[in-house]
């Protein structure tokens, strides 16, 4: 893609009906546009262990958008998560999953990837998830990967050229979970913005909070 392209973001980020607080964490962490490279993140805390919410924030503490490799940021949060750990033993078992992007001025979007938190690109009229689920087959709560779990990381990385017109979405379970294939795809085609759609999904009283960024391309 020869001409450089410009980002805009939209972002939400609800706490479930039913659930007491919001262990999700989004970077950035409000809505806006830029010309240069841009970063965006979703991370679900681990739901039921103490400290999901602490474990997502120190994920997302660790973007820095100055270059480094995605895969790199994943490693350094998840020292970071194992070492809180350390100094506050009540805090053992919190974890979080984390889905990283970058996006170049030439349309060049890197992908690294933690846990069942998702990435889907809207392109050429066809919805594609970049992402895979770190999931037990057929037991869909249950995470093989996750920052903080303290075993080795395999972060899933995944290079993909964005055209002008494309979106992107990063997603929480909480979001997936609670709407069709289909709906993200309309969603995406109509340029709705994030906080638009959260609130729709609220409406019908989801189990899980609601995280949404959504990543429009244009041109410069």
């Amino acid at each position: 893609m020869k001409k450089e392209i410009k980002c805009i973001w939209t972002i939400a980020s609800e706490c479930g009906p039913i659930r007491e607080k919001n262990e999700d964490s989004i970077y950035p962490a409000v809505s806006g546009s830029t010309f240069g490279v841009f970063y965006a993140a979703v991370c679900d805390g681990l739901g039921g262990h103490k400290g999901g919410d602490v474990a997502s924030k120190i994920a997302i503490s660790q973007i820095e958008g100055n270059g480094e490799n995605l895969s790199n940021i994943l490693i350094k949060a998840d020292k970071e998560i194992l070492n809180y750990q350390k100094e506050n033993p009540e805090y053992a078992d919190m974890g979080t999953t984390m889905t990283l992007v970058s996006i170049d001025t030439g349309g060049n979007l890197k992908l690294a990837h933690i846990g069942d938190t998702r990435c889907y690109v809207y392109s050429n009229r066809n919805l594609n998830q970049l992402s895979t689920d770190h999931v037990v087959e057929g037991f869909n709560n249950m995470l093989t990967q996750a920052l903080g779990l303290g075993r080795g990381l395999e972060p899933e990385c995944v290079d993909f050229q964005l055209n002008i017109g494309d979106a992107v979405l990063l997603c929480s379970d909480g979001f997936y979970n609670e709407v069709s294939e289909s709906y993200i795809k309309r969603k995406l085609s109509e340029g709705t913005d994030a906080d638009s759609i959260v609130k729709e999904v609220l409406k019908n009283e989801p189990k899980d909070n609601v995280s949404i960024a959504i990543v429009n391309v244009v041109e410069k």
